[in-house]
């Protein structure tokens, strides 16, 4: 803008002056009008645009050129006050830039911007809500690389974003510049104060901790639970009234209210557990209730001592819903995907996407309920049926294909929002062979060795994924007895591993064609990509140059031809 006013001005533009009470009348050659004070927080302009425009700067440096003495500030220091000018290089301007890998400081930074480091973080971020400071807290898993620029102002530029945020000498969120406006500008803001003292190594991890999580709960219900559960472990099943089942269900409800919603959760699996023991149920286990039992109790014991940090609470506390963060760029290359039910009554169809950013496993999920007589659900018409980003894509295309998310939103289990303002393109599909997995891609002694490794108290066990290394399928047999149909496959290490795969009527052409070999024969050196339970495999799809065959989804229904032309 600067450049545009000085070149407007060099063609001939000129400005009359009305010098007025408070203010200045600018009478533009070109027609325009502009109003200006003694600062530029109150100004006005003739022309339509809501922000400081070239006219304003026009009238300011026409002024300067024409009328003002050579010991009087100069151009280039008004505008130094009024807009960035961290891509301005002439007018002998001093300006360094430092990018993500320089430590050193400019000496100008030391007294005019070292706020930026050493202010209070709280100070600065008290006009933020939790949930503006959860998703920045949250954007910052992700890597961006951010250029700095300074000479009148500090510039931070998030690359990726290609969003710059220009900081003042005055200690404000506030007072810093952005483009972006309204409440995307404002966390802008603070993701880039947040990415430079991150590069300057500020550690921000206990305040920002303080800030997002939400440890407001009921200590009362927290020691009637507790004082609950310490009678039932005194009184024992054997003489225990049906009438624990109506306190079990006045606490769950009270958990609620309290604002404790694993503790409701873990109350009504108890309570589930009693029930099939009242019952007499051949399901009922004594150690799956006491592991429930035990585990709330000492989460209850926990919290009610209050002397854990705020994350931990947050944890035993959970939430009653995920929430959904704005990320603003996602590479995905599609794993295949995997269909499902649950003894609850729901169905769905899980996709799965292995991420070049953070190197972790997303994934979409379409699900419905159907425990209503009313309501089903067509694992083949979801699965050819339209995604929500692309309305010339399938989900059956979309489980095989690289792609690019923009403005996407995400949950911390990694999982993929269907929500409106993300942008989804196709990208052209690298071979698997060239693509780098990561931590996935394992051999089976790793994996059986970190079956073994101990899980952190309170804390639910994460689904497990990883990506073998298959030289060929050697045997496939089914077990009438188990119901399971185990595929031996022979990995590239030259070990025989089975891969299990449970039978149901929805999976029966599956499971025939694979017992029957569907081309297994001719199908060598490909990956297989597998959930792994207590030492069990349970494939999800199988890999081979750019192609991804689903096993429920694609030989289930029939659709892509025999195992050998993958």
């Amino acid at each position: 803008m600067y450049k545009r006013s000085m070149k407007d001005m060099d063609n001939g533009v000129s400005v009359e002056y009305t010098w007025n009470e408070s203010s200045v009348s600018c009478q533009l050659s070109d027609g325009t009008l502009c109003t200006l004070e003694s600062t530029l927080d109150h100004w006005d302009c003739s022309c339509p645009s809501d922000h400081i425009c070239k006219h304003v700067l026009i009238s300011i440096l026409y002024y300067q050129r024409e009328h003002q003495t050579d010991e009087e500030v100069t151009g280039q220091d008004v505008l130094a006050e009024a807009v960035p000018s961290s891509k301005t290089t002439d007018h002998n301007s001093k300006s360094s830039s430092i990018t993500m890998d320089t430590e050193e400081l400019t000496p100008g930074h030391e007294s005019r911007f070292r706020w930026m480091i050493e202010s209070d973080l709280s100070t600065l971020i008290k006009s933020y809500s939790s949930s503006m400071i959860e998703e920045v807290w949250f954007r910052l898993k992700y890597p961006e690389q951010i250029e700095v620029l300074e000479d009148s102002l500090l510039t931070v530029r998030l690359v990726r974003q290609d969003i710059e945020v220009s900081f003042t000498q005055e200690p404000s969120l506030a007072k810093a510049l952005c483009k972006v406006k309204q409440t995307a500008g404002n966390m802008a803001k603070l993701e880039a104060l947040l990415r430079y003292r991150r590069q300057q190594h500020v550690d921000d991890e206990n305040v920002l901790s303080g800030k997002v999580y939400d440890t407001k709960f009921s200590i009362q219900t927290v020691r009637e639970c507790r004082s609950m559960l310490a009678d039932l472990l005194k009184t024992g099943l054997a003489r225990l009234p049906q009438s624990y089942m109506a306190q079990l269900e006045t606490l769950a409800v009270a958990a609620h209210s309290g604002n404790l919603p694993d503790v409701e959760r873990s109350l009504r699996g108890i309570q589930g557990e009693l029930q099939l023991f009242f019952n007499r149920h051949i399901r009922f286990s004594m150690q799956t209730l006491l592991d429930r039992v035990s585990k709330l109790y000492l989460a209850l014991q926990v919290l009610e001592q209050e002397r854990t940090s705020a994350y931990m609470q947050s944890q035993l506390i959970g939430s009653f819903r995920s929430k959904y963060y704005t990320v603003p760029q996602l590479h995905l290359y599609g794993l295949g995907a995997d269909a499902w039910e649950t003894r609850s009554g729901y169905r769905g169809i899980t996709y799965y996407f292995y991420c070049f950013e953070d190197e972790e496993i997303y994934t979409y999920s379409d699900v419905r309920a159907i425990y209503y007589d009313d309501n089903s659900f067509s694992y083949a018409e979801h699965y050819g049926a339209f995604t929500p980003w692309l309305t010339n894509v399938t989900f059956r295309q979309f489980a095989g294909e690289e792609l690019q998310f923009q403005t996407v939103k995400v949950n911390s289990d990694r999982r993929l929002s269907s929500g409106e303002g993300a942008k989804l393109e196709l990208m052209t599909r690298t071979k698997v062979e060239d693509v780098n997995l990561g931590k996935y891609m394992q051999d089976v002694p790793s994996l059986l060795l970190e079956d073994s490794r101990t899980f952190e108290l309170f804390t639910n066990p994460k689904e497990r994924f990883a990506i073998l290394r298959v030289a060929r399928i050697v045997d496939h047999s089914f077990d009438k007895r188990t119901q399971l149909l185990i595929l031996t496959i022979e990995t590239e290490e030259g070990g025989l591993l089975p891969l299990t795969l449970p039978y149901s009527m929805d999976w029966q052409m599956m499971i025939q064609r694979l017992e029957s070999g569907y081309g297994a024969a001719s199908l060598e050196h490909f990956y297989a990509f597998v959930r792994v339970e207590q030492s069990e495999f349970y494939p999800i799809s199988f890999l081979k140059g750019q192609r991804v065959i689903s096993l429920k989804l694609d030989i289930g229904y029939g659709r892509t031809g025999r195992l050998g032309r993958l």
